[in-house]
């Protein structure tokens, strides 16, 4: 009777197959509910992180481009020139012909030009002096109040200034995507215009910088009081637009799907970001119908 229950109680002191399976099960899904926990953590974290730094750029930005339209010079018309014009103009649909940013540099073209793709300005805007000035400084070295600025994309093998400031940085840039990123041009006006004249882009493409290079779409539309235009020359509208709504949107990573799922467990993901602008120099808005020939852009 003794050895039986000896050897009785040595059998019952270990773990059955079932038992060891089971544990094993539960672990294995505890580690799984830990590491799906930690893996959402961190994608909440990256997104959050990622979201941070594009507000951040698209507010940088914004900045700078209002500060440019809020440099932007524009002479309006006397009261006599606008009555003798409004004598001649026909009271019906008045079809306007813009001109081609591309070709906006001219001096003789003041105010804003621009399409949905790239935005050309005109502005005045005193350069700060220097304090000490260097006795081997050349003359020619200084520059005007008077600045061309142009904002666009930076596209590597597209045709025009686009295409040539896309290929300057497409080796800095580390992307392989065409899109290079945010440019913007900024020069003398008169140089710019000789520049244009002149046809020689790489000219104009040594006054460029890339702004953002995350960026990789940019929109803009203008408002003449009544209505959104794709399109917009000072000259022919005789006055700069009322406002202008400036819209970007960030390259998508790998993380697009990821970032897709997280918009719907919760709210205030942004790919694109849009601020509308006003321009002080604008008229009065005027109710008027026109239409816009685009046939030369």
């Amino acid at each position: 009777m003794k050895r039986n229950n000896a050897s009785h109680q040595r059998r019952s002191s270990g773990f059955t197959l079932f038992e060891v399976i089971l544990a094993m099960g539960l672990t294995t899904l505890l580690l799984a509910a830990i590491y799906s926990a930690l893996d959402l953590y961190w994608k909440y974290t990256t997104i959050g992180h990622q979201q941070v730094e594009r507000a951040q750029i698209a507010r940088a930005v914004f900045q700078k481009i209002t500060h440019d339209l809020h440099c932007v010079t524009f002479a309006q018309k006397t009261t006599e020139e606008e009555s003798t014009d409004s004598s001649e103009e026909e009271t019906e649909v008045v079809e306007i012909q813009v001109t081609n940013p591309d070709d906006a540099y001219t001096a003789g073209n003041i105010g804003v030009f621009g399409d949905a793709q790239s935005l050309v300005l005109h502005t005045s805007r005193p350069a700060r002096q220097p304090m000490l000035v260097s006795q081997t400084a050349s003359v020619n070295s200084s520059q005007s109040d008077l600045l061309s600025i142009s904002y666009f994309l930076a596209a590597a093998g597209s045709s025009g200034l686009q295409g040539v400031v896309g290929d300057r940085f497409r080796n800095t840039s580390g992307l392989g995507d065409t899109i290079q990123g945010l440019a913007r041009l900024e020069g003398d006006r008169l140089a710019m215009s000789k520049a244009d004249e002149s046809a020689d882009l790489e000219q104009l493409a040594q006054q460029s910088q890339l702004l953002a290079r995350e960026i990789s779409s940019l929109q803009f539309q203008y408002f003449d009081g009544t209505d959104w235009l794709d399109v917009w020359d000072s000259v022919e509208y005789g006055t700069v637009p009322q406002a202008v709504k400036v819209t970007i949107g960030f390259r998508s990573d790998d993380n697009q799907a990821v970032q897709k799922f997280i918009n719907e467990k919760i709210n205030g993901y942004e790919n694109t970001y849009s601020m509308v602008i006003a321009l002080p120099l604008a008229l009065p808005a005027v109710l008027q119908t026109t239409t816009q020939d685009t046939s030369s852009l």
